[in-house]
């Protein structure tokens, strides 16, 4: 049997990194250890360091004298990021090296990073660690959660539920309209970018990673595929990124969790880019007809991924607004099937009291002509 647990993949030449699904675990070869989630480096239980050279990164471009690497969480031609050990606290953390990041850039950068480090919200991910290596490299520090990415959830389960999905968007939201508080947008929304905790004794819950650094991701102006998928169809028209921007990468996430598919799809980013900026997905229903999902939460999806923001949501607040009234109308509905219950319990009992009484009065009937 498959357990399908996520595990980090050691760079050895025989996995892809690239590639979400290669993060599950297919039992019973390979038996990766367990890493725990507090040890000092050497006690019982930890795992081996990597060899850094092994996945093509530069020892002397990673702060490997804080940071212990154990495994790949993720590669591209923009950044690397590690499952690391904290040296100092024995916690792992995701370390995110950056590449090809101008010098000229790095005091915005690192002004942007301290902002995104004063973020504190249950479903955000925490930065606690950043700075710039060797004068040119810089690196954010996050907390590392278990769970899976939906990339992962998808490759595991399918489509979820139309209630998780809600769930999940809502908490998605949330995190989204705090940071918006502080004029902070994600500018970076994919499923590999939210995480589902892995907690069976509790209600779904989601944290979110990555916050993206408006400075770098300005010099990053070509996009790669992965990305394309669930960029804004207002950045594939050079718009400004604004929260209804947002809110479009919200709906391709949206759109993913009802149909386990891509609004748009090509290897091309530069497609991609352009069906973003001028074509409409296919109807949700027509791809994933499900007679129990409300047919007004198709509707709310495929709103934020109108080409005009004018015709979304006026704002993340009104969306999760919006979201959150199929919770409580499925509380509605098992609170009205309740009181259906009780009541049609009630009328048995009096029925049975009734027939009872009628019993009581023949009896006595019965008894008194004797």
């Amino acid at each position: 049997m498959k357990c399908r647990k996520k595990i980090p993949v050691h760079a050895d030449g025989k996995t892809d990194a690239k590639f979400e699904r290669a993060f599950l675990c297919a039992c019973p070869s390979p038996e990766p250890a367990k890493i725990p989630a507090v040890a000092k480096p050497g006690e019982a239980g930890d795992v081996a360091e990597m060899d850094l050279s092994l996945c093509s990164i530069n020892p002397q471009d990673f702060p490997v004298e804080r940071y212990m690497p154990l495994g790949i969480l993720g590669q591209s031609a923009k950044a690397d990021t590690l499952l690391c050990r904290d040296k100092q606290s024995g916690r792992r953390v995701a370390v995110k090296c950056f590449k090809n990041v101008p010098v000229h850039m790095l005091p915005t950068f690192e002004q942007e990073a301290r902002k995104i480090s004063q973020l504190s919200h249950t479903n955000i991910a925490k930065v606690v660690d950043k700075g710039v290596l060797n004068g040119k490299i810089p690196y954010l520090v996050t907390e590392y959660k278990d769970g899976f990415s939906l990339d992962q959830y998808f490759a595991m389960e399918g489509v979820p539920s139309h209630d998780v999905a809600v769930k999940i968007l809502v908490g998605l939201l949330e995190a989204l309209v705090y940071s918006k508080k502080d004029s902070l947008l994600h500018r970076s929304l994919k499923p590999g970018n939210v995480i589902f905790l892995d907690d069976m004794n509790s209600e779904p819950s989601i944290v979110v990673t990555d916050y993206g650094i408006s400075a770098v991701k300005k010099e990053w102006k070509d996009a790669e595929a992965g990305d394309a998928h669930y960029m804004s169809g207002d950045e594939a028209r050079n718009m400004d990124y604004d929260e209804r921007s947002e809110m479009y990468s919200v709906g391709c996430v949206g759109y993913s969790l009802l149909t386990a598919r891509t609004p748009f799809d090509s290897d091309s980013a530069l497609s991609l880019k352009n069906k973003h900026a001028l074509e409409l997905p296919v109807r949700i229903s027509n791809i994933n007809f499900d007679r129990d999902r409300p047919g007004d939460l198709d509707e709310v999806i495929e709103r934020c991924l109108e080409k005009n923001p004018k015709d979304r949501f006026d704002s993340l607040e009104k969306l999760m607004e919006r979201l959150q009234v199929f919770p409580r109308r499925v509380q509605l509905r098992v609170a009205a099937a309740e009181a259906a219950r009780q009541k049609q319990k009630m009328i048995k009992l009096a029925a049975i009291a009734v027939v009872i009484f009628i019993l009581i009065a023949i009896v006595s009937m019965v008894l008194s002509k004797h």
